[in-house]
């Protein structure tokens, strides 16, 4: 299994918590970003031939996928399927876009099914207008629940819906609210997100000043819980750290990361990984497109030592629920590094971070709100 991401980076406005790279929308850039972008869909397009895996999975992500138009989208897509020789009705599995629900009629998604898109994730993040207003959405909360309708009556069948919990604003009631609306239109797959404060951000800046004040930890991890049991006694099941579905509906993608499978990012701060070298392209438009265009690419990259990649199975594989296989893991891993996660491995099976499951590592569901910590406490510094 390998994927193709490919990054959107244009919004009309910015939510207040975000900080993934974006820009303001304009009409012009667009055009030359598209341009730069099926330049580098072509100079890349040999990136999975050395390691023979064809990809099965494509995302289109952002900023806002769904201000452009369907045929821009078109001519993306086309060129994705051409250069790497894609048959798109045998070969790719699941192919997801981010959609803003403002942004969502009738005609754009039916051409958005034509282009070969058979999965949505829809950003809903509340139910509640005053939560999205703060957040600086677009939608509100009458706007989500006709898109996602719309959605279905366009034929898509896997869509995915995005709710935040651990702002202010929420209060248990709101959550609990939230989670009854959300599992009584039945989505397939959901992601709940806490809400992080990132510096650069106008939460950041809102945080600093001392404006937002933001939930206890003890307060974050009650609605985490109160997330987990509603869900599972609703048919989801969670299958990483924020991430549910119903059976068989995981996200394919997204699991191709967190299995530490290869993947290419196309457009400007996207990421690839080839399995031993980790790439990522500049954060900005102008120095991406600039560089295109003389047939050169503005990127960094980074050689993984096995350190590197020791960490990064234990980082991504113990998000998930079915943990990581330690035999696996102990044939893959240098046996100098190997013996030092097996000293931290029993101080944390101790503790109670981790528990074993047959040969399988896991962190019980329980303890998956201070996962990041416990995580970061197996990994070989």
């Amino acid at each position: 299994m390998a994927g193709i991401y490919i990054h959107i980076p244009f919004c009309s406005q910015f939510c207040i918590y975000c900080d993934f790279y974006s820009i303001r929308n304009k009409k012009d850039r667009i055009e030359k970003y598209i341009e730069s972008l099926l330049c580098e869909i072509e100079q890349r397009s040999d990136f999975f031939q050395n390691s023979k895996i064809k990809p099965t999975t494509i995302y289109i992500g952002g900023g806002t996928p769904t201000l452009l138009s369907s045929d821009h989208l078109s001519k993306i897509v086309k060129s994705v399927y051409a250069q790497f020789k894609i048959d798109i009705f045998s070969q790719i599995q699941e192919f997801t876009m981010e959609a803003n629900p403002d942004d969502l009629t009738k005609d754009y998604l039916i051409q958005l099914k034509d282009i070969g898109i058979n999965r949505l994730s829809i950003g809903v993040q509340s139910f509640f207008d005053e939560d999205l207003l703060w957040m600086n959405r677009r939608h509100d909360s009458h706007k989500a629940i006709d898109a996602f309708f719309m959605a279905r009556d366009c034929g898509f069948t896997n869509i995915s819906v995005d709710l935040m919990f651990g702002f202010s604003l929420l209060t248990e009631q709101k959550l609990m609210a939230n989670l009854e609306r959300l599992i009584s239109i039945r989505p397939e797959h959901l992601s709940l997100y806490q809400l992080s404060i990132e510096k650069r951000t106008l939460l950041g800046k809102s945080y600093e000043s001392g404006e937002y004040v933001p939930l206890s930890d003890d307060i974050c991890s009650l609605q985490y819980s109160l997330i987990q049991d509603v869900l599972s006694k609703a048919g989801y099941i969670q299958y990483e750290i924020s991430n549910f579905s119903l059976p068989g509906k995981e996200a394919l993608h997204n699991s191709s990361y967190w299995e530490h499978k290869p993947y290419i990012g196309f457009g400007p701060s996207a990421h690839s990984f080839d399995g031993k070298t980790r790439s990522w392209n500049c954060s900005s438009l102008s120095k991406y497109c600039s560089f295109l265009q003389v047939g050169d690419r503005c990127f960094k990259y980074e050689n993984l030592s096995p350190r590197n990649i020791f960490n990064e199975k234990i980082m991504l594989s113990l998000r998930r629920t079915v943990g990581v296989d330690i035999e696996v893991l102990r044939d893959e891993t240098p046996p100098e590094i190997y013996s030092l996660f097996q000293l931290q491995l029993e101080n944390a099976l101790k503790r109670g971070e981790v528990v074993m499951d047959g040969n399988k590592i896991k962190i019980p569901p329980d303890k998956f709100f201070i996962s990041d910590g416990i995580i970061r406490d197996l990994m070989i510094v």
